[in-house]
């Protein structure tokens, strides 16, 4: 058989093993200093873009938490169309590498968006799982393939309680299907004063936290420092995008083969088929772009192109897995029904 030559590698056993049973996987150091400082710099355009416009680039939804109301968030949706330099984090090997071992090589971008949470003394995000009633109730085996899965990548500290944190509860991923109750009941324990078994994500810019859509999670309260993030959201070639119907041709031009291909684009006349098994799928996944050049002139000068470049890559030390779960984590029952 002919050794595909990828830039890639993917997730151990062991890596597998944690996140089929605790549902998330805590990965430090997956991007370096200069790659950190690529991404809060595309956050602050992103931002300033948005409050410049005064209008979201994806229109608001019944189920955007009341978004619109809030002064503690501003959340890009379908980022890529306005940062094309979101490219350089999506088509990163290093996230690659893990998203394809979680869902197989017919990796879709379902949808990539940028997050500047301000200090605010409430929680900024309730407990939920996600996908809304859709896929609430659509259970998969956690030893094979996910159905869908979340990147968030840490671009500033969150190293001490409420400081925006990420919280979760482990194990959660395979409890039935939440009700209203459900919910009501979680997000009532969380204004009293925490739920119990839920897990503080303590992250440093550079980690990454990879889980399934069927997560129970929420966002902690902030009272430190404005917390700047990005979520990118993945799943299969067949499923449908959550912000975006089709990325426009001039955004797809921009990306390499791969991206494009994740992006769901199979050319001028594609074939329905195309969407379940692309014949060609291995070859293209095989390597992405050098978005080099979409990195901004002071960032360069200040970290050199060499931190950027495909060459610093498979360069770096492998990311270490951080498994922030206590041995026995407490996690409550589902209220029966």
């Amino acid at each position: 058989m002919t050794k595909i030559d990828r830039d890639w590698h993917g997730l151990s056993d062991e890596e597998l093993s944690q996140y089929a049973t605790q549902g998330y996987l805590h990965l430090r150091g997956l991007f370096n200093e200069a790659e950190v400082d690529f991404g809060r710099e595309i956050v602050d355009r992103a931002v300033h873009a948005l409050t410049a416009a005064d209008e979201d680039v994806v229109p608001y939804h019944p189920s955007y938490f009341n978004e619109g109301s809030r002064k503690d968030l501003v959340r890009v949706r379908n980022a890529i169309a306005q940062e094309r330099a979101l490219a350089y984090f999506l088509d990163h090997p290093r996230l690659v590498g893990p998203m394809v071992s979680l869902l197989g090589e017919g990796l879709h971008v379902l949808g990539s968006e940028v997050f500047h949470r301000d200090i605010d003394l409430a929680p900024h995000e309730p407990w939920h799982v996600d996908g809304g009633p859709a896929m609430h109730g659509v259970k998969v085996d956690h030893s094979g393939p996910s159905l869908q899965a979340k990147a968030q990548i840490f671009l500033t500290e969150v190293s001490e309680p409420r400081s925006g944190n990420f919280l979760l509860l482990p194990g959660s991923h395979t409890w039935p299907a939440p009700t209203l109750t459900d919910i009501e009941r979680m997000n009532e324990q969380q204004r009293a004063g925490g739920v119990p078994g839920a897990l503080t994500v303590r992250a440093q810019p550079g980690d990454v936290l990879l889980f399934p859509y069927s997560l129970w999670h929420a966002v902690d309260c902030n009272v430190r420092a404005p917390r700047k993030s990005f979520i990118l959201r993945f799943g299969h070639l067949w499923h449908r995008s959550h912000d975006y119907h089709a990325q426009p041709r001039e955004v797809l031009d921009d990306l390499s083969p791969r991206l494009r291909r994740m992006f769901g684009d199979f050319g001028a006349d594609p074939h329905p088929m195309d969407y379940y098994k692309p014949t060609d799928q291995e070859a293209v996944m095989r390597r992405g772009g050098d978005y080099t050049s979409l990195v901004p002139a002071p960032l360069l000068e200040r970290h050199g192109a060499d931190a950027y470049g495909p060459a610093s890559w498979s360069a770096r030390a492998p990311w270490t897995v951080c498994n922030d779960a206590p041995a026995s984590h407490g996690v409550p029952v589902p209220v029966a029904r």
